[in-house]
């Protein structure tokens, strides 16, 4: 039984003539544990004299870009393992994004640092073409459009995303005129940008994350950039000057997104756990955002919680459960025919961390009743309950991380019995 259980050749010939065995195929074979051994260490490329803060493939993927603490921007053939170029980048600070230009032949790329600059470099005269002190905070990251090779966007500590065009001469002043989206006018003097990306079909959406659990999907256009007035000239302040001016630098009445122009992605519990967050110093902040090769999926990495993946074509409001709506009769008959009383005790049906222990049956309406697991065999409703024994001490045990993974590996081979769904859901919850 365990031969066939994982053998690739026979379920994937199942797979082939029943519909039943295309779930079990992808769960079983996604990641097995021969794939993982046989994942290795090819090569280091050393070069850098500091942490590497960021790595950029260019279009073709026969070149690597990476900056780093030492202020430098090293091209690499990461095939043959061998530093092409070395380009001192100007910065005074740590380097945080690099991206080539498209369609330069990877001739140009754009550089953001925590000096609060934007540079421009010509890879083959290693010079800078142009130069950009605008924002008043750390640039974290840059973004550019396929097929777009004079256009880049950038996010920046300050609260604002701004939009460049190499065709049009800019000139850096107290008043900036390059602002795509200022986040300051909506969230606050402490709003951050902290993540950027483009859409690679569709160019015209640009996902933006921010120090809060929301992923922010504009259409750029419907946006006409705006202008942000600083206190002074930029040129006579040293950067960190500029950031003591976190002030709404858009006056009232001159914000430039018009209703419908932006999209918000959020897990829907998140909301709801900012306070709390708050209360032990962290804070929710989308580090990264990425969109599939396809355009349709959002991937964004929340900084001291999950990785959440969304769908932008098919947009759901969060669904919310509450416990208090359906009663637990007195007495209540668990998936293995056993007898749970309902008063208090470490067994209840109910625990008061908020797992199902014993996952019992609750009486609920007809509309949302769900019939009695049938095990296929006496052995299989023990190996059941071994495994969410394990999970559930797990759980107790605050081994949060634990837990998750004995629930997954039991939805994997019982993948019908609820209360394991609900279970993992709350060590999620918990561990975060």
């Amino acid at each position: 039984m365990a031969m066939e259980y994982n053998n690739v050749v026979k379920l994937h010939s199942s797979r082939q003539i029943d519909d039943g065995y295309r779930l079990r195929f992808q769960r079983r074979l996604h990641v097995t544990k021969n794939l993982v051994n046989r994942l290795g260490l090819e090569a280091e490329l050393e070069g850098h004299g500091g942490c590497v803060n960021c790595l950029e493939w260019n279009e073709k993927g026969d070149l690597l870009a990476s900056g780093s603490d030492d202020l430098h921007i090293i091209l690499w053939d990461p095939f043959m393992h061998k530093k092409l170029h070395s380009i001192p980048s100007g910065h005074h600070g740590n380097l945080f994004s690099v991206k080539f230009l498209p369609n330069t032949n990877d001739r140009n790329i754009v550089s953001g640092a925590a000096d609060f600059r934007i540079r421009v470099h010509d890879v083959n005269s290693k010079e800078t073409t142009m130069s950009c002190s605008c924002h008043g905070g750390r640039v974290k990251r840059l973004a550019v459009a396929p097929n777009v090779p004079f256009m880049f966007w950038s996010a920046a500590e300050d609260g604002i995303v701004m939009q460049y065009d190499l065709r049009v001469p800019h000139q850096c002043s107290n008043i900036c005129n390059n602002v795509l989206i200022n986040l300051v006018y909506h969230l606050g003097r402490n709003a951050e940008a902290k993540c950027i990306a483009i859409n690679p079909l569709r160019p015209e959406l640009l996902a933006v994350g921010a120090n809060d659990p929301y992923v922010r999907l504009y259409d750029r256009r419907m946006i006409k950039p705006t202008i942000a007035k600083y206190p002074r000239e930029q040129s006579s302040g040293t950067p960190w000057e500029n950031l003591s001016y976190l002030g709404d630098p858009v006056e009232p009445g001159e914000d430039n997104l018009p209703p419908g122009c932006v999209s918000y992605f959020v897990a829907g519990h998140l909301p709801l756990k900012q306070d709390d967050f708050k209360k032990r110093y962290r804070t929710l902040t989308s580090t990264y955002v990425a969109f599939s090769p396809d355009g349709n999926e959002l991937l964004a990495n929340l900084g001291g919680e999950q990785i959440y993946l969304f769908n932008i074509l098919k947009k759901r409001k969060q669904l919310s459960f509450d416990m208090m709506d359906f009663s637990q009769p007195r007495d209540s008959t668990s998936s293995s025919g056993d007898s749970v009383s309902s008063k208090k005790s470490s067994t209840n049906g109910i625990h008061s961390n908020g797992i199902n222990v014993s996952c019992v049956y609750h009486e609920v309406p007809s509309y949302a009743r769900a019939p009695v697991h049938k095990w296929s065999s006496p052995s299989a409703a023990a190996k059941f309950e071994k495994l969410k024994k394990r999970a559930n001490e797990a759980f107790d045990k605050q081994e949060y991380t634990l837990a998750i993974s004995l629930y997954s590996k039991g939805i994997t081979l019982f993948p019908n019995v609820a209360c394991l769904y609900g279970n993992r859901a709350a060590a999620y919850i918990k561990r975060a």
